[in-house]
């Protein structure tokens, strides 16, 4: 059965609309008042380009790939954070690159290529969720912006190097990949270094 929706005849003044209209503009008049009136450090507005809101604890913003104090990254290729993703965003191709009989099963591989398509990613933490190495963080930079959509693509240097500024630490290039075989010490060989 049908609801019956009676017809409301409006009134010259609702026609008009100046009192809705004024209503609105007491209210905006009050926000400005009440913005001049407050010390900028407690302003709602922020002037953006000089001033930059601190992102709350747990934000997830654009994502990091740890490394190692040598530089090497911690990322095992283990394509947790690949099957984990909802949007599908993240592309893992992994390589070998240690000689098992020497390592004896720690870290025998490592991502060749790791690509995460940023215009497809929703931010949802779940990559650095499933990392069983501690290796992708979603750390607090929410500026992102690209001039196409081929420069969205972040590659495994590009997601190494993203806070290397704010931690102090040296940018990386593919030239500088560790060798073969690990430099640092493995659980195994005590202090020792590997063979370069």
């Amino acid at each position: 059965m049908g609801v019956i929706v009676k017809k409301v005849e409006l009134t010259w003044l609702d026609r008009s609309y100046v009192l809705p209209i004024a209503k609105g503009m007491i209210i905006t008049f009050r926000h400005f008042l009440k913005q001049i009136t407050t010390p900028t450090s407690k302003r709602f507005t922020i002037q953006y380009p000089d001033m930059k809101k601190t992102m709350p604890k747990g934000y997830r913003g654009l994502h990091e790939l740890k490394r190692f104090e040598d530089g090497a990254i911690k990322c095992v290729a283990c394509f947790m954070c690949q099957e984990a993703c909802p949007a599908r965003c993240i592309s893992i191709e992994a390589e070998e690159f240690s000689e098992l009989s020497f390592t004896q099963g720690f870290e025998e591989k490592r991502p060749n290529v790791f690509k995460i398509d940023m215009l497809r990613c929703i931010y949802c933490g779940m990559c650095e969720e499933a990392c069983p190495k501690d290796a992708i963080w979603l750390r607090n930079e929410y500026e992102v912006a690209a001039y196409d959509r081929l420069s969205m693509n972040f590659g495994k240097w590009d997601l190494m190097n993203t806070y290397a500024d704010v931690d102090g630490k040296a940018h990386l290039t593919p030239s500088q990949e560790s060798p073969a075989t690990p430099s640092r010490p493995t659980p195994n060989s005590g202090n020792q270094a590997g063979p370069a």
